[in-house]
């Protein structure tokens, strides 16, 4: 199976990228970070971008929002993610509606979808994922083809050396490429240094270092102030790995998880290592025997012959406010999003909280687009014992439990691989469309 090149992926995101408007898109002196998904015909030897997603933040803990209205993180790896099952929903409800099986095809017998075996994913960054995958050393990473890391590894710890940052006055959470998370400090770099990662240490006592850099070690996102519970784009990425980028609420309409064929950075060609052993290699030798899913081991690639015009640079110090988000579905259903703090940019304060103010990629968006494929398709309703007076009422978290097995391996995974995941207060998922 011929694919096409990191540089020829990145290329083609890059030019998607120049056609969205300029609104949401940095000024002349800040810099984000872009994340895309690309999917490819083997057939047809084609590829199209249908997803994109810009940011560099996260809010914190007391902001989350028990009605799903808020984007908790807006990394650009999620927020490309997220554009993704919208586009993903917008395909399934044309199979329904038109018959159009050009992606997907709908499977009476077994009451799913099934997406087109010659069709594949591609996932591009132009940044290593904040977390694990940050920590390089030259001495831990000839030991760790020795040997396999898991979560509660305790290997020697790499020096550091630190310099002063200037700290904004901002509340929500940065992410900073290469590494360099802007958390009270920095790594100087050196060919004898780590690569210093700012993602957070769950679980600790008073007198342990949040900021150690332990090699194989889930972490929740970097920043200052509030600290946030989203994990690190490193496990969140590794988590995707296993179970698919599909999530439970899809995972309960495709037949199958969908895995990125590839994974592509811009740069980044001195974190190999790194980035494997995050998305794959610290989780080798530990069981998990589900027959739906598997610890995937993408192909890892780097495009060194292309730049991002947006990346940060002494021209570009500060991180753009905005998160952008943005899906291959047609002009007329508004692909292309724009937030701000989680929330619809323009939005005024007097909205914040209601359904107006949130992106088409928000929880409670997404969950809208799951229920009316329910609502069109009554096989899935009978499969799922789901009374179609029911559909607004019930909750988040009741039609994620619909994902039996689903919630069965990630409570194996949680035990085996995702000890410290966090958990999100039970509140947040008791949300319905009927709020």
């Amino acid at each position: 199976m011929v694919l096409p090149s990191a540089e020829d992926l990145a290329d083609l995101v890059f030019k998607e990228f120049r056609q969205l408007p300029k609104t949401g898109k940095p000024t002349t002196n800040e810099w984000t970070i872009l994340s895309a998904i690309v999917m490819h015909d083997t057939a047809k030897g084609t590829s199209k971008v249908v997803a994109i997603g810009c940011g560099t933040k996260c809010v914190g803990k007391s902001k989350l929002c028990s009605h799903g209205l808020i984007l908790n993180d807006s990394h650009a790896e999620v927020l490309a993610r997220r554009a993704l099952l919208r586009y993903i929903y917008h395909l399934l409800k044309r199979v329904i509606e038109y018959s159009d099986e050009g992606v997907f095809q709908w499977d009476s017998e077994n009451v799913c979808f099934r997406i087109r075996p010659d069709l594949n994913f591609h996932f591009v960054s132009t940044q290593t994922p904040c977390g694990d995958a940050c920590i390089r050393n030259e001495a831990i990473e000839e030991k760790s083809t020795k040997e396999e890391h898991i979560i509660n590894d305790e290997p020697t710890q790499p020096k550091l050396k630190k310099r002063k940052i200037n700290k904004e006055n901002d509340e929500n959470e940065d992410c900073a490429p290469n590494g360099d998370d802007n958390v009270g400090a920095l790594l100087e770099p050196s060919p004898n240094d780590a690569v210093y990662t700012g993602a957070k240490l769950i679980g600790l006592t008073d007198q342990q270092d949040a900021m150690e850099q332990k090699i194989g070690a889930v972490r929740t996102k970097p920043g200052r102030g509030d600290r946030t519970l989203s994990m690190s784009c490193s496990d969140k990425l590794a988590r995707w790995n296993v179970f698919g980028m599909q999530g439970a609420l899809l995972d309960i309409l495709l037949a199958h998880p969908i895995y990125f064929e590839t994974l592509n950075f811009v740069g980044c060609a001195e974190n190999e290592a790194a980035i494997r052993r995050a998305i794959y290699d610290r989780f080798i030798g530990k069981q998990f025997k589900t027959t739906k899913y598997k610890i995937h081991k993408p192909t890892i690639r780097f495009a060194e012959t292309v730049k991002f015009e947006y990346a940060e640079n002494y021209n570009r110090k500060n991180p753009a406010p905005t998160g952008i988000s943005w899906c291959n579905i047609p002009i007329d259903l508004k692909p292309y999003e724009i937030s701000v703090n989680g929330n619809k940019q323009g939005a005024t304060r007097k909205k914040f909280g209601t359904p107006e103010a949130a992106v088409k990629i928000s929880k409670y968006n997404l969950l809208q687009e799951f229920v009316d494929i329910l609502r069109v398709e009554p096989k899935l309703r009978q499969k799922y014992r789901i009374d179609s007076k029911e559909l607004t009422y019930l909750k988040y978290h009741q039609y994620k439990q619909l994902a039996r097995e689903y919630q069965a391996a990630w409570t194996l995974a949680k035990q085996n691989y995702f000890s410290q995941w966090t958990e999100k207060p039970p509140n947040l998922l008791e949300f319905s469309l009927d709020a």
